[in-house]
């Protein structure tokens, strides 16, 4: 019996750390904290009047405080989704997020609208702070 409690111990013991890595993380200074290994995706979906996909449309993502572009925006498929940004393409975002116009356009039509984006508490996950989800061209 002394021998299971031992191994209980060292058991939760070793645990521990692990189950505090989301709690401390957010803490820690950059250089320090732990971010788990998923991958996290800010992502618009382009309607039509009537509400239907529209997959085919070009788009364009610029970060309002540099006029600089972002190089990868893509249409994620026949369901009308566009994936905007995702972990690892945004650096130094400020404090609160930052904005981001997007422009959709098809046709002779296009829309423009802004987005907040900034990080997850922990500074590890790319994420929609302000803005719609679902965009009418």
């Amino acid at each position: 019996m002394s021998h299971l409690r031992r191994c209980l111990s060292l058991l939760v013991l070793s645990a521990a750390p692990l189950l505090a890595q989301g709690e401390t993380s957010a803490r820690l200074p950059a250089g320090k904290r732990v971010c788990d290994m998923s991958a996290r995706v800010v992502a618009l979906r382009l309607v039509d009047a009537a509400g239907a996909p529209v997959p085919d449309a070009t788009i364009r993502v610029r970060r309002v405080r540099t006029r600089t572009l972002l190089t990868r925006p893509e249409s994620m498929g026949q369901s009308g989704d566009y994936r905007i940004a995702e972990d690892g393409d945004l650096r130094n975002l400020r404090a609160g997020g930052e904005p981001f116009d997007v422009t959709f356009r098809k046709g002779g039509r296009s829309r423009t609208v802004r987005l907040i984006l900034g990080m997850d508490a922990a500074g590890c996950h790319v994420m929609l702070v302000r803005g719609p989800t679902t965009v009418t061209l």
